[in-house]
């Protein structure tokens, strides 16, 4: 008896240490977020919000302010690729020379991110240290703005143009405080949380401006859960699990029309693991044949996806032998490109060049001047102009993150044929982890086994 008793005062302890933890976990959640409407001392030792509680600004959704954005789009042109090359991709699109407009356009569509100065100052929470420039440290998470910018962006073209589908998406990414008018209406999940805890300025006013939810700022903050800290050099796990929080805690994906989900993989993709995340378990449906069937169980497709894979490949270099294999990554339609770089210094790959064994990548190690005026269309002009350049993948670190986006059941269907082509080369890059399953056209696949992973 007295065992017994014993034993359920140890689960007793152990459920309430993990109740304990859950809700430090909240309380360091909440105080994240009460950090997005930051203060900071004034020059006369007061204290004061950098976050204006007026509302007088136009919102941004306005037709003058949306043809500005568009004339500003028209420039997309303005780009400028660091050699001549004869034959090239951008992503899945092939060119043969510098001149045509499509290679210009595609281009523009990649908003470029770089490091910042002059911002409001983002305090490191465990040395105390504070920063107002990323200068250093920050050229990862620029880079997974720029790769995640471009995931969302693509799942937003699935509702609107092209030019829409950047005007709504750029919002989120800024590094200044935003309005709520700033954010369209298929975010308003993320809007009623900010809504819910917004009462909190010393006035008690509501305050009507926040940092985005992909901004350095709220990066930072989020990363801290996974013990990184401003200052801190990121990893490209480390960006890809902070944005997964920021996007899980905010919301941002959860509404009616524009239901998605951030997943990442360490090496193998978990095919079970996206099945359950993005599609719905349920009986067969007379009449749809739009499933996938697996150890039983029918699945239907639910929420468009973006998926990050972290892979390493060699010790000190890549292997030649999978050179052919990365520039294939951008053949595939859905692939979003590829975060790494070289060693300390990390680059957004878009493409590679025929010709040799050189990637195209976008360079976010140019400092710019933090913007004062929440001027969304003169913020955007900075990110619009951009050089590409080139890297030899002998000069490439070994880990990288590989980016991939689907918006349908049919989208799945084709990333998932593509994974199972790369396991079965003779040089693989990616993994999958075994899963056997039948999609609707009776095809079946089953992944070799898991084993040499």
């Amino acid at each position: 008896m007295e065992n017994n008793d014993n034993k359920i005062n140890e689960e007793t302890n152990k459920s309430n240490e993990k109740n304990k933890l859950a809700d430090k976990k909240e309380q360091k959640m909440k105080e994240m977020f009460i950090n997005l409407f930051m203060t900071e001392p004034d020059s006369d030792g007061t204290t004061k919000s950098s976050i204006s509680v007026e509302d007088n600004e136009t919102p941004i959704e306005t037709p003058e302010k949306k043809e500005k954005f568009y004339e500003i789009l028209n420039h997309l042109k303005e780009f400028n690729l660091k050699k001549k090359l004869k034959k090239f991709h951008i992503f899945h699109h092939a060119f043969k020379d510098n001149s045509n407009d499509k290679i210009l356009y595609e281009i523009g569509k990649v908003l470029l991110f770089t490091y910042g100065k002059n911002f409001p100052k983002i305090e490191n929470k465990k040395n105390k240290k504070t920063y107002t420039s990323d200068s250093g440290w920050g050229c990862m998470v620029r880079c997974g703005q720029m790769i995640l910018f471009h995931g969302i962006y693509h799942l937003l073209k699935s509702t609107f143009d092209t030019k829409d589908a950047i005007f709504y998406t750029f919002p989120l990414f800024s590094n200044n405080p935003i309005k709520k008018e700033n954010l369209h209406k298929i975010f308003h999940k993320m809007l009623n949380k900010y809504n819910s805890l917004t009462n909190i300025s010393e006035t008690g006013q509501k305050i009507k401006e926040f940092f985005p939810p992909f901004s350095l700022r709220t990066i930072c903050d989020f990363s801290e859960l996974l013990d990184r800290y401003a200052g801190e050099w990121f990893s490209d796990v480390v960006t890809v699990e902070a944005f997964k929080k920021i996007s899980e805690y905010f919301e941002i994906f959860n509404s009616p029309n524009f239901n998605a989900k951030i997943m990442s993989f360490q090496g193998a993709i978990e095919i079970q693991d996206i099945l359950e995340q993005c599609f719905i378990e349920k009986n067969k449906e007379k009449g749809n044949n739009q499933f996938i069937h697996t150890k039983n169980k029918f699945y239907y497709f639910n929420k468009m996806g973006i998926i990050f894979v972290n892979v390493r490949i060699g010790l000190d270099k890549i292997p030649k032998e999978y050179y052919k294999g990365i520039k294939e990554l951008f053949n595939l339609k859905q692939c979003l490109g590829i975060i790494g770089g070289k060693t300390r210094s990390a680059y957004y790959f878009i493409g590679y060049n025929d010709d040799d064994d050189s990637l195209l990548y976008l360079d976010p190690h140019v400092a710019k001047e933090d913007d004062k005026i929440i001027n969304m269309n003169d913020i955007l002009e900075k990110h619009i102009k951009k050089e590409v350049y080139l890297l030899k993948m002998s000069k490439m670190s070994t880990a990288f993150t590989i980016g991939f986006y689907f918006r349908n059941y049919e989208e799945f269907l084709n990333l998932f044929e593509f994974w199972q082509k790369a396991k079965q080369s003779k040089i693989p890059i990616l993994g999958l982890v075994k899963q056997p399953i039948v999609t609707n056209d009776k095809k079946e696949y089953i992944d070799a086994d898991s084993d040499d992973f």
